[in-house]
């Protein structure tokens, strides 16, 4: 395929991306060319704009979860075909390296993510391995196809790993995307008790219309006292998914004992907990990080959508179009907009 496509491209960080004509790309060996459909925009990309997430390449297309349609096939690929609606875990491993040859692709020790180490999906076509694409049903839209690849994925993967059982306790520390998304997958999965907890107005009324009957506003004082004194002695597990250490030191106050702190959200800033090694020791407390997402996670959740196991309405909740991507942005930087996820389509 000849031509050029829309893409937007982030030449300079601190600089909102641009909308760019750039050459259709060509996929590659064991590659696949998908037309966007649609792709998230979330916190993440507001980092690498911003500059405290580093990509590895200037300029850089931005967008890391899509949807789409198989375009065209690059040698080798036998295992989808073209016309196929599909997502893609934005993702990509190396599938050579240690952590890779063990199932543990989202540890990959190269580990290539799509707008950030490779061109992305905010862009008419791109371009990813095929064994980073998986089906996607009919019976799921485009939009949020898009959004579980990474949206609800991101504390699928976070909740795996906590091993929280039905009807345990939890508290979910920010209520964006990924925090509203866990609090629904823990409700309507694990018949969990979920507590949310939120400094943003528009985040804890979102996470009210979500069904979460217990949101404690963090900007009050003693929020892990609170959440302990209204559970009986704190939750089995706490989420953190702002990103942020003082947030992960509240998490681990919150829990009972023998709980786990499963920390998801991102930042450089180093650890400095104020947690007495005794108190971690007595209580035996569990603090772990939680990577991203696995192509089970996402092919899982896809199955539970499509069954009506899992519903997640409303929460794609504004969607724009890629020639309005900058407006896209905006929303997600306004702190009032309610947004819980931001989308951006494209009908190549």
């Amino acid at each position: 395929m000849q031509g050029v496509m829309r893409a937007m491209r982030l030449k300079t960080v601190g600089v909102d991306p641009s909308l760019t004509e750039i050459p259709v790309p060509e996929p590659g060996e064991g590659e696949v060319r998908i037309a966007m459909r649609a792709c998230g925009i979330c916190g993440s990309d507001l980092h690498v704009v911003d500059g405290s997430t580093v990509v590895d390449r200037l300029p850089v297309t931005m967008g890391h979860e899509p949807s789409g349609v198989v375009d065209a096939l690059g040698a080798g690929v036998d295992s989808l075909s073209c016309g196929q609606r599909v997502v893609v875990n934005g993702l990509v491993p190396c599938g050579t390296c240690g952590q890779c040859t063990r199932g543990r692709r989202n540890r990959c020790e190269q580990l290539c993510i799509l707008g950030l180490g490779r061109d992305g999906a905010h862009a008419d076509y791109f371009t990813v391995p095929a064994e980073s694409v998986i089906p996607l049903p009919d019976g799921i839209g485009f939009e949020l196809g898009a959004i579980i690849t990474d949206a609800i994925a991101t504390p699928m993967h976070a909740i795996r790993k906590s091993g929280v059982q039905k009807g345990q306790t939890a508290a979910v520390f920010g209520l964006g995307g990924l925090g509203i998304h866990a609090a629904m997958i823990l409700r309507q999965l694990y018949e969990v008790e979920v507590v949310g907890i939120d400094v943003d107005d528009a985040a804890l009324a979102n996470a009210r219309r979500a069904g979460v009957a217990d949101v404690v506003d963090a900007r009050e004082a003693q929020v892990a006292r609170r959440i302990r004194d209204e559970t009986g002695g704190g939750v089995d597990v706490a989420f953190e998914f702002v990103g942020s250490a003082a947030v992960v030191e509240q998490g681990l106050r919150s829990l009972r004992p023998g709980g786990t702190c499963v920390v998801a959200g991102v930042h450089p800033n180093r650890l400095q907990l104020g947690l007495r090694q005794e108190t971690l020791v007595a209580r035996e407390l569990t603090l772990t990080g939680s990577l991203g997402y696995t192509n089970e996670d996402i092919s899982d959740l896809l199955h539970l959508v499509n069954t009506g196991e899992l519903v997640f309405d409303d929460t794609v909740s504004h969607v724009f179009d890629l020639a309005d991507y900058q407006t896209g942005l905006d929303t997600l930087r306004q702190p009032d907009s309610a947004s819980i996820r931001v989308v951006i389509t494209a009908d190549a």
